[in-house]
């Protein structure tokens, strides 16, 4: 449904304010109103936006947006210590990081402590978007509960996916194996093989040849906000949206001296 903004905040005595751009896409049309005005508008599956100004109705169009956050995130959902990071799943300090954060750092702080995934695809690995569309898939079936087992499950075993292991294989044979992974790690009743896989297919459009698969715009959002925010290496560490230097090596010691005054600032508030 078209969202207009209202005519008062646009009225002819703030003619400069303009309304921000918004959700559209790709066919454009052009009609003249019986005042003799010609008005273009956008059209096709995606969500049209249009604006109400004292000329007319104008209608802008732009790249998709993502409704919320991308990130998956575990912990306090309220908490005011909020660490962010950047994985790959192909990187062996991303697995690192990522065992040590999730299965000690974040019980030890409980609700006191929000941790957030962001996928950050390296493409010198190309079997890394798989492993990201994989995830993804997993989330889109079974939650973010099955987004973490498979996580913990492929980092654990990303070995099998490095390069040595998949230079000859085709892109479906890493999918079937990815499929199947998640299916171990989530268990079939809530994850199987073949709904994985279903998501992972092609697209089909007619008349398009690059279409993707049901990831692969929910992954364009992760890749497109990592460059947006000048993310370049994986695992990138944020506090509170602010990069910061750590360590895929730290311990659990080394997290609370770089943590602890952060949650004690806050509790003194």
């Amino acid at each position: 449904a078209a969202l207009v903004s209202s005519s008062a905040a646009l009225s002819s005595s703030s003619p400069s304010r303009r309304s921000p751009p918004q959700v559209s896409s790709s066919r454009r049309t052009t009609t003249t109103t019986n005042t003799g005005r010609r008005r273009s508008s956008f059209s096709s599956a995606a969500t049209r936006v249009s604006s109400t100004t004292r000329v007319g109705v104008v209608t802008r169009m732009g790249p998709p947006l993502p409704s919320k956050d991308p990130g998956h995130s575990i912990g306090g959902k309220d908490a005011s210590v909020v660490v962010a990071c950047w994985l790959d799943y192909a990187c062996p300090f991303c697995a690192k990081f990522h065992k040590t954060f999730v299965e000690e750092v974040v019980p030890h702080y409980g609700d006191n402590l929000r941790f957030v995934f962001y996928h950050q695809v390296q493409p010198w690995h190309p079997q890394s978007t798989l492993m990201h569309e994989a995830a993804i898939a997993v989330t889109m079936i079974g939650g973010e509960d099955a987004f973490w087992k498979f996580s913990a499950a492929l980092m654990a075993g990303q070995s099998q996916f490095f390069d040595a292991h998949t230079y000859d294989k085709s892109r479906m044979d890493i999918y079937k194996e990815l499929a199947a992974l998640a299916a171990a790690s989530c268990g079939p009743g809530v994850v199987n093989e073949a709904a994985v896989l279903a998501k992972l297919a092609r697209v089909h459009v007619e008349g398009q040849l690059n279409t993707g698969n049901a990831c692969t715009q929910q992954l364009k959002f992760h890749v497109k906000l990592g460059r947006q925010l000048g993310i370049h290496v994986s695992p990138t560490t944020t506090l509170n949206g602010m990069v910061f230097d750590s360590s895929s090596g730290w311990s659990l010691a080394q997290w609370t001296e770089m943590l602890d005054p952060h949650e004690q600032a806050n509790a003194k508030l």
